[in-house]
């Protein structure tokens, strides 16, 4: 039986992994990093009794103090050899994805979709019934996967705007928006306009709510999100935000009880003018969509399923200071990439 997702739990928290741990299990952490943090943990304990402290099977220790992380095996209230790396897999303020997969000689550990590190076993893993997450970091879900269940996470099919339909349904063309010129990259002898930032971190079928740190924006980089309408839908948002002041730099609000797109900025709690003019309703209940959010000197460009739709110029600057990425509403998400 497959364990359930665990949405936001406080942190520090201890909870039953359900079957203990068996060669193919996987259990994977996404969440965040605070800019602030110093240290944060990953333990897999036989047991949860406090005192006299229960065996640590896997103790998994990212240490920003000290630039490195720290692998190691509590026995017997005694803690053995340390296992350095002196590399640091997750930038403070970003959003991370950990996956623990156990196999019959190891912990296999990799950060974003990357392998990072194995941990031969020192004590059975067997005997693991108990997850320990503690320190410096927020948690928006655990995912537990048994041996030989297919990952949750495949692109959904999703329904372009036809092409013959472009110029009739944007009649005036968009306002104009600065675009920028992305450095040349050489390929294979040939020379080419780089379209992507030099790292991007990807999120497979994150909650909603989802809240991600996403780090300074800046001119070039894009965000893309990749949801499904619910059937019958009422409203959904999509925010850029100051997370330490609270500020909605870019307000896009789905409203399907007002057959609009409204798009707004909101400074000091105040919110500032509505933009709700376009050209067509891009979202539809049922349906999955693709968006593009591209950040440019003077505005956001917004394209839907390829097409462009919308430009929002900025309303708060310096654009480095918006660190935040947040989707609320009547939609479910399968992939964020930024």
């Amino acid at each position: 039986m497959e364990q359930q997702p665990i949405y936001n739990p406080i942190i520090p928290f201890t909870g039953i992994i359900l079957g203990g741990l068996q060669d193919g299990k996987m259990i994977i952490v996404q969440g965040q990093v605070p800019g602030h943090a110093k240290r944060f943990g990953v333990d897999f304990q036989c047991g949860s009794i406090v005192k006299p402290r229960s065996d640590i099977a896997f103790h998994f220790n990212v240490r920003y103090d000290e630039g490195t992380v720290v692998c190691n095996t509590l026995e017997r209230e005694c803690w053995g050899t340390e296992q350095r790396k002196p590399q640091i897999p997750i930038p403070t303020g970003s959003y991370f994805e950990l996956i623990f997969h156990v196999r019959s000689y190891c912990f296999q550990v990799s950060v974003n979709g990357q392998h990072f590190v194995e941990y031969c076993h020192r004590l059975s893993y067997n005997r693991v019934d108990t997850l320990v997450i503690s320190g410096d970091v927020h948690v928006n879900a655990l995912t537990f996967r048994n041996p030989n269940v297919p990952p949750p996470y495949a692109p959904p099919a999703y329904t372009p705007i036809q092409a013959s339909n472009v110029h009739s349904v944007f009649g005036s063309n968009p306002a104009p928006c600065k675009e920028v010129e992305f450095p040349l990259v050489v390929t294979g002898g040939r020379r080419n306009r780089s379209k992507k930032p030099p790292s991007q971190v990807t999120v497979s079928n994150p909650m909603v709510p989802y809240q991600a740190y996403i780090g300074s924006i800046k001119p070039q980089q894009k965000i893309k999100i990749i949801g499904t309408v619910k059937a019958k839908p009422y409203r959904f948002t999509i925010n850029l935000k100051v997370s330490y002041y609270d500020n909605i730099a870019l307000h896009i609000n789905q409203r399907f009880d007002e057959n609009a797109v409204v798009r707004n900025s909101r400074i000091n709690q105040n919110w500032g003018t509505e933009e709700r003019s376009l050209p067509f309703l891009p979202f539809l209940p049922g349906q999955t969509f693709e968006m593009q959010i591209v950040i440019q000197p003077t505005c956001y460009k917004i394209l839907v399923n390829g097409r462009h739709l919308f430009n929002f110029n900025h309303r708060i600057q310096p654009l480095n200071q918006i660190d935040q990425l947040e989707v609320t509403g009547d939609i479910s998400l399968s992939l964020v990439q930024y």
